[in-house]
């Protein structure tokens, strides 16, 4: 038997959708580096390799992404979960080193990459649509970059060890992966 469950996602328990959890970097108008623990993201075409992004329009990265027009999704592993859920509480500005993570020269782009981070995507702003608030950004990907030691390995998703967010406070874990036969 199915029950109603409420349209509203602040509400869910259990969630139905997860997010992988990201870290975002773009600059800010001073030229520092700008973090935050992001997860309404999804690639969205494979020609171009076109990935979406949702985000606050009140957030500094929204902000930053719309003057700038480029940003780096940075997929850190499991291990670093507690550093990356408290990254969102800090203040601003938010340089990557104020939340305990290294920035590297990105390839193509003005964002760093975040050193701990095993995979990184470098984007520039194709589009946005913007509803209420809240704005969808639409990145290019120009550039893709992966820790050898991933790819080297016989499971790289269980090297990889993204992690989703659930709901508020609780996350999940991708430890292997699976073929469908």
């Amino acid at each position: 038997m199915k029950v109603a469950f409420s349209p509203d996602k602040r509400t869910w328990r259990p969630s139905p959708l997860v997010g992988q959890v990201v870290l975002v970097t773009t600059v800010n108008e001073d030229g520092t580096s700008n973090v935050a623990p992001k997860s309404w993201i999804s690639m969205m075409v494979l020609e171009p390799p076109t990935l979406v992004l949702g985000c606050s329009l009140g957030h500094w990265t929204a902000s930053n992404v719309l003057r700038q027009g480029e940003f780096v999704v940075n997929v850190p592993p499991a291990e670093l979960v507690e550093r990356v859920w408290a990254a969102h509480a800090l203040p601003h500005p938010r340089p990557v080193e104020s939340a305990g993570f290294t920035p590297i020269p990105a390839s193509t782009v003005a964002p760093p990459l975040v050193e701990e981070c095993r995979a990184h995507l470098e984007c520039r702003l194709e589009r946005h649509l913007v509803f209420g608030d809240e704005v969808v950004l639409f990145g290019e990907i120009v550039a893709a970059s992966i820790d050898r030691s991933v790819v080297e390995t016989e499971d790289p998703y269980e090297s990889l060890h993204t992690f989703l967010y659930l709901e508020g406070g609780t996350y999940g874990v991708v430890e292997r992966s699976h073929r469908v036969r």
